[in-house]
């Protein structure tokens, strides 16, 4: 059965994510999602789809690693994945997999299999849009095209290889959920939180920047349009934002941060995983996704302002705070100001 990683999950991080990429391209609807939390149902057949949905790597299948898979595909000098050959669904390999592939070589995808699998109509649409992302980042960093052929493939003994040992890795460790009838529900533990605290892009992100820093940097950079994308992002924050932290308290990987005296709001687009989650917290409706997204910030590590804001002492307690105008008091003293009037007589 699927595992759910409640540390990478952004549902975790707030109880008021909108993101369901995993339920939305299950092909059996085998996960429910609720406010702060997700359930894997018995219906679960192990097919991976959702794993190259989620944005975080949230969900895994005990057993297999497609960081893992991928470092030995590329080291084996092999260009064929196939999920009759040497892979699971093909699905399951998240476009930042196969754009971390394709920097490196020529890539082909086996979907012979794919129209007349029962997943198929679930599957080959998640294959295709990842593929054709990948391969609009691809055209503009120098890669090759990752190319979908049908082929006539039987499984044959390395097929049953690879299905042997990842049967055999995950079997210890998924047999607990097998025998509960009701599914596999998740909770955030403390190894959860530390995580969330972590604030750590996940391993196909790592792998990505790690193959394009080694790749070096371009001669000349593209703009890429981010109605495009679903992996990455770049963002804008309007003149209506007030500061209150909440969004760079919450990304997931440290993509919005802050200055030391919290007078900025800082975005690394490269570790920006796109999953709206910023956006659902803002209060104000004040993050907003950019035109376009430039690849340079694939190469290279730069963190730009998004806003600015003045910082003053508060006259009563001389605690630091975000100064909009008017009283020049700190939030807290003028909520006290505000109710001694009140009790005053003079508000």
């Amino acid at each position: 059965m699927i595992g759910v990683d409640g540390g990478r999950c952004v549902r975790y991080h707030a109880k008021g994510s909108s993101c369901d990429r995993c339920a939305q391209w299950c092909p059996v609807e085998a996960i429910e999602i609720g406010p702060g939390q997700l359930r894997i149902l018995p219906e679960c057949i192990d097919c991976g789809v959702c794993m190259g949905a989620c944005p975080s790597e949230a969900l895994f299948l005990p057993g297999f690693s497609p960081l893992e898979f991928l470092l030995d595909f590329l080291q084996s000098g092999q260009d064929l994945i196939s999920c009759r050959v040497n892979s699971l669904c093909l699905a399951g390999l998240h476009v930042e997999y196969l754009i971390a592939a394709g920097s490196v070589r020529r890539v082909v995808l086996d979907i012979g299999h794919c129209r007349e699998c029962s997943i198929g109509a679930k599957a080959l649409p998640l294959i295709e849009g990842n593929v054709a992302e990948a391969n609009y980042i691809l055209e503009t960093i120098e890669g090759e095209r990752i190319e979908m052929e049908e082929l006539a493939l039987e499984g044959g003994p390395e097929r049953r290889r690879f299905l042997e040992l990842f049967s055999a890795k995950g079997l210890a460790r998924v047999r607990h959920n097998l025998d509960h009838g009701d599914g596999l529900h998740v909770a955030l533990d403390s190894e959860g939180i530390q995580k969330i605290r972590q604030k750590e892009p996940p391993p196909k992100r790592k792998l990505l920047l790690a193959i394009l820093e080694q790749k070096g940097p371009l001669q000349e950079y593209k703009y890429l349009e981010n109605e495009h994308l679903t992996f990455i992002s770049d963002k804008e924050i309007d003149e209506s934002c007030d500061n209150c932290s909440l969004c760079y308290r919450i990304c997931p990987t440290g993509a919005l941060a802050t200055d030391r005296r919290q007078s900025q709001i800082l975005f690394e687009s490269r570790l920006c995983l796109r999953c709206h989650l910023c956006h659902d917290v803002c209060p104000i409706d004040a993050i907003h996704l950019s035109r376009y997204f430039d690849t340079q910030d694939l190469f290279e590590p730069r963190a730009k302002p998004l806003a600015t804001f003045e910082v003053l002492p508060c006259e009563d307690c001389g605690s630091p705070f975000t100064y909009l105008g008017g009283s020049k008091l700190c939030p807290r003293c003028q909520a006290e100001e505000d109710g001694a009037r009140e009790l005053w007589g003079l508000a």
